[in-house]
């Protein structure tokens, strides 16, 4: 049962005793953008959400909390600025953390509460394995979103497929977005939910109804433009390669303005070549540093094509329909290959065939056509 009250916000729920509760385990803010259509369809299904933070990133300052309204509560577990930004700093955090974490939350909601209840974990970062030896710890059941995704390289993505693979041995539902993901499932304990897509569609239907708040892509709105994203270790510590790929990018550029998002390691390797500053004066250039992902979407979702190397941006642009280079050999995601996306593969004639022939990847956008959002939902609400 659920009551609701008419607030300047919209409808807000007023829980009851009767009311399921049901746990998120979020650790960074690509996980929380995954993750929060599924609270909201869960909080208008009437459930209760608590979401329980480790910290690994500062949530707050995300706007996503605000839109999520949460009814539940908001336990934090560590904060961001005590994590070293290192390898072995990550993992200090890690084994203090999960180690500390189940008292804090028992004295959150209470050890009965918890026993039997649902707490989700999302994708495969530390925070995601966590999540699930918490929740064991605990005694909870695990529910993984974004299951099955697999590279079968155990150090690459490192440590990304470790964590996928330990934390599907501690699952109990895992929620698969596709045939693929749902395959690699086949010998898992659990039951496997295939909701044919990710929740980000959903997350990418919800950007459409957020107004643009960063200043320099309101003004790009409605102009000629391609993005251009080069953030992964791999790509940037190949010097002769980046140098490469910057130079058919300047190309490129000529013919459209080229958007290139200022990641921190991105800023950092082009002043060390000495080329932020020459992109910085160059009229065909907008540099723009990372922006929130609402404002980031409407970014994608004005450009003429995408250059990337990014894992979730080629899901984002399959959903999108848009044109898409992915500026990696290999990928663990099938999404839009060989439709809206078209692999590098280690070749740069293959940059030049693409930018020629962009408007021949242009496909349908799926947005607000399925929700996988809600599938999820009505499965936790029956658990």
């Amino acid at each position: 049962m659920r009551n609701e009250i008419e607030t300047g916000r919209g409808v807000q729920l007023i829980m009851t005793e009767t009311q399921k509760k049901i746990y998120f385990f979020i650790g960074t803010e690509a996980e929380l953008i995954k993750v929060f259509p599924v609270i909201i369809a869960c909080q208008k299904a009437g459930n209760q959400c608590h979401l329980i933070a480790s910290g690994q990133n500062d949530l707050h300052k995300s706007r996503i909390l605000d839109f999520i309204q949460l009814n539940g509560k908001y336990v934090e577990l560590s904060k961001e600025e005590s994590i070293q930004k290192s390898a072995v700093g990550l993992l200090r955090w890690f084994l203090a953390v999960k180690k500390k974490a189940p008292k804090i939350i028992r004295e959150q909601f209470g050890a009965e509460a918890l026993t039997g209840a649902s707490l989700v974990v999302h994708g495969d970062t530390v925070s995601t394995m966590m999540g699930a030896f918490i929740a064991k710890k605990l005694r909870m059941r695990v529910c993984h979103v974004e299951a099955g995704l697999r590279s079968h390289n155990l150090l690459n993505p490192f440590p990304e497929e470790i964590d996928r693979l330990i934390t599907s041995r501690l699952t109990s539902v895992h929620f698969a977005p596709g045939n693929l993901p749902a395959k690699n499932l086949e010998k898992a304990k659990g039951k496997v939910i295939n909701t044919k897509y990710n929740t980000i569609l959903d997350s990418l239907s919800f950007s459409r109804t957020v107004e643009v708040m960063t200043e320099e892509v309101q003004r790009i709105q409605g102009e000629d433009y391609f993005v251009f994203v080069m953030h992964r270790q791999e790509n940037l510590m190949n010097k002769e390669f980046f140098v490469q790929v910057l130079s058919q990018v300047k190309q490129f550029s000529r013919q459209r303005k080229c958007v290139l998002i200022l990641h921190k390691i991105t800023e950092n390797k082009l002043r060390e070549l000495n080329l932020l500053e020459e992109l910085r004066a160059d009229e065909h250039f907008l540099l723009l540093s990372r922006v929130d992902y609402f404002d980031f979407m409407k970014l994608l979702d004005g450009a003429q094509y995408v250059i990337t190397d990014g894992g979730s941006n080629q899901e984002e642009l399959h959903y999108m329909g848009k044109p898409c280079l992915i500026m990696r050999k290999t990928t663990e995601r099938q999404e839009g290959i060989g439709e809206n996306a078209v692999m590098y593969a280690g070749k740069i004639e293959n940059m030049r065939k693409f930018v020629a022939q962009y408007h021949n990847y242009q496909k349908e956008c799926l947005l607000g056509k399925y929700s996988p959002s809600k599938r999820i939902c009505e499965v936790l609400s029956r658990l």
